[in-house]
């Protein structure tokens, strides 16, 4: 599989709760890179969170053994996409693309085929937005029916103590090369929890990306349960690094928002 991310800070918050703008993006990107679709976008904005600095869009679109998902944060302004495929395809395209639909002013992208050794070290809660774990799982021996899937990801998220905004979406699909994969996501107020299993050979891979710093090891227990296999590659990475200084430079920005209430009477 190649992870390609893309983290984005500093752009125009009406885009980011553009619904018409996200969905031609959803839309477009996949086939601009070579990839098939395997549904219509999938969006869901979220405007009433437990947590207002959660609020924005969700949207994904299963691919043909992968997914794209984008997650706009208007209040946080930023936004972070993940894109998930089982073959190679050109990340610098899929950055350009994305800045020109949702131009920022800072960005950092990451891209890798197999999960790197699992690092502590890697997540600052006090600086970044929040982690990403990978997982890649040999000899995958969990649920592999669409009905089993959709039991596991209806709980899944109450296991980890994240918020649910939807209920699983599971589906099946075949790869431009034959491969049969069956698919499985569930959107979290948090971000997203997706599984990939390649059915002939039993090979499985699994994120999850949360804005919400969680207990590494508590996790990866649950998750190592609930996705068993003969052998399991993970880590984590940041997302949204250096997260709380980009945010902070807005500031003025939102102080001439303000402005106007200094000229009421007093």
């Amino acid at each position: 599989m190649l992870h390609f991310t893309m983290d984005g800070f500093g752009g125009h918050r009406s885009r980011f709760d553009d619904i018409r703008l996200v969905h031609e993006l959803m839309e477009e990107l996949p086939v601009h890179l070579g990839a098939t679709p395997a549904m219509p976008p999938m969006l869901l904005p979220y405007y009433n969170g437990v947590e207002p600095d959660d609020c924005g869009i969700s949207a994904f679109v299963f691919l043909a053994g992968g997914h794209l998902t984008l997650h706009t944060f208007s209040f946080r302004e930023c936004y972070f996409v993940d894109l998930v495929a089982p073959h190679a395809f050109d990340t610098r395209e899929a950055q350009a693309y994305l800045q020109n639909a949702l131009p920022v002013r800072n960005m950092s992208v990451q891209h890798t085929r197999r999960p790197a050794r699992f690092g502590d070290d890697s997540v600052r809660p006090t600086e970044d937005f929040g982690p990403h774990l990978l997982m890649n799982i040999d000899g995958y021996s969990g649920p592999g029916d669409m009905d089993g899937l959709f039991n596991l990801f209806d709980l899944l998220p109450q296991r980890i103590d994240m918020t649910p905004i939807m209920r699983p979406y599971v589906l099946r699909s075949v790869t431009p090369e034959g491969r049969r994969i069956i698919s499985a996501m569930t959107m979290i107020a948090e971000s997203h929890v997706a599984l990939h299993v390649e059915e002939e050979t039993g090979r499985a891979y699994f994120d999850i990306f949360s804005c919400k710093f969680f207990d590494t090891d508590a996790v990866m227990n649950e998750l190592k349960a609930a996705f068993p296999g003969k052998r399991h590659e993970t880590q984590l990475i940041a997302r949204g690094s250096c997260y709380r200084t980009k945010r902070t430079e807005r500031g003025p920005e939102h102080a001439r928002t303000k402005a106007w209430l200094d000229t009421r009477p007093t």
